[in-house]
């Protein structure tokens, strides 16, 4: 049978660190909270998981703070409220983390498309030597520039800045255009 705790009893329960009574009042905030933090997750683009993970997070936090001073019970604080309030903070926190992410991986998958507009498959990667000698002789048909600004960004893994500095085209905008017009000339070379 599950234990009931007040405000104050789990305050001075946990203040005790005593293990089988942490674990008793751990316990019973999670029969008390978990619902309400799983629900605040799921109805934020969360999960069952992301929420579980979460609950597991809030409640370290919850004990550190009590453990360290930063929490303390007041007339008209109360622990389910305030594991709450932690848990919808650190929600938006991983969700502002999230939306951050996202918007780093567009805009790295549009420098991406921009970039390399045919990122080769494995299977396209894996060419037979006359395809290699083939693919070196159109290269070498290419002119001398677009030679080694090509192989600077996809070789050498050199940045548009750096290539910009590199051949003297000013700016990052101008050697994107360098480079794009390259890939044309290399795509014409190839099908002619």
């Amino acid at each position: 049978m599950q234990r009931t705790f007040t405000d104050q009893q789990i305050f001075d329960g946990l203040l005790t660190k005593n293990a089988p009574v942490v674990e008793a009042i751990v316990c019973f905030l999670y029969d008390q909270c978990q619902r309400s933090v799983t629900r605040m997750v799921t109805r934020n683009k969360g999960s069952d998981a992301d929420a579980e993970d979460l609950f597991q997070e809030v409640i370290v936090v919850f004990l550190q703070n009590t453990w360290d001073g930063k929490f303390q019970l007041r007339q008209n604080t109360r622990v389910t409220t305030y594991i709450y309030e932690i848990a919808h903070l650190m929600w938006l926190k991983e969700l502002r983390r999230r939306a951050a992410q996202n918007k780093r991986n567009d805009r790295y998958g549009q420098q991406q498309s921009d970039e390399q507009p045919d990122a080769p498959s494995p299977e396209q990667e894996l060419m037979s030597d006359e395809e290699v000698r083939s693919a070196r002789a159109i290269f070498g048909r290419l002119g001398d520039m677009c030679q080694e600004l090509l192989k600077a960004f996809y070789f050498d893994k050199k940045s548009m800045k750096q290539i910009a500095e590199e051949f003297g085209l000013g700016t990052e905008d101008n050697a994107k255009t360098k480079k794009y017009r390259c890939v044309l000339a290399l795509r014409k070379l190839m099908t002619s």
